[in-house]
């Protein structure tokens, strides 16, 4: 009996390490791909492009802000990765901004479970993360979550656009505020330049969806919400 459970604890242990594990293993991906991209593409040599995608990666993914060049100018796939990158964040407990990782491993796990559920509907289907059952209330949470983030992520583009903020420094601008990165796309607000010649309008949105990124949404929503007050 005591082989069965030594196995068990082994899973747990390793289960705990399960976020951490996965967010070294997207770093290393985005890491090695943007370096081998911008290598094909013939600008610097591998070692070089790996040292650069190295730090502007986990600058982007950690919400550090930092950038120690233009990777705009990298190629397409670069520009597209980073902008992905940006919803990622740390893992559970970081002070990093953006989604966290734990949430797209849950968020992929709820989804698998759907589509089994929808191959096979008599089945019982558990989502487990770090060998425990995820709760109704969990998966709620984390799918509302997504779902104020993507109209929030709409909602501020939209208005910046209106302010007269061009589409892709409306778009990432409203990305990088909410994830809290630092950096966006495009020439105005990319990693080679700044927020200051932006209209003050925009600055005032860009403003409060870092507030409503930084305490990830709900935290506000109550604030403004009169039934707490009268509570």
């Amino acid at each position: 009996m005591s082989e069965p459970r030594e196995a068990q604890a082994r899973l747990s242990r390793l289960g705990r390490w399960a976020g951490p594990l996965a967010f070294l293993a997207l770093l290393l991906v985005a890491i090695l791909l943007v370096g081998a991209t911008r290598t094909l593409r013939g600008d610097i040599p591998f070692g070089e492009s790996i040292m650069h995608a190295a730090f502007n990666v986990v600058s982007i993914v950690t919400t550090t802000g930092y950038a120690s060049d233009d990777y705009q100018l990298w190629g397409p796939f670069a520009v597209g990765a980073f902008f992905i990158l940006t919803f990622v964040g740390g893992c559970s407990g970081s002070t990093a901004g953006g989604v966290k990782i734990y949430r797209f491993q849950i968020l992929a796990r709820l989804a698998g479970a759907h589509l089994s559920r929808i191959v096979s509907p008599n089945r019982v289907h558990v989502v487990l993360y770090h060998d425990r059952r995820v709760e109704d209330d969990v998966a709620f949470a984390i799918l509302a979550f997504f779902g104020v983030m993507l109209f929030s992520l709409i909602f501020s583009t939209f208005l910046l656009a209106w302010i007269g903020v061009d589409l892709v420094t409306a778009l990432t601008g409203s990305a990088q505020a909410l994830a809290n990165v630092g950096p966006g796309l495009g020439d105005i607000i990319g990693p080679a330049g700044n927020f200051q010649s932006l209209p003050d309008a925009a600055k005032w949105v860009l403003s409060a969806m870092m507030i409503l990124g930084r305490l990830e949404f709900f935290t506000i929503f109550v604030l403004l919400t009169p039934a707490f007050w009268r509570a």
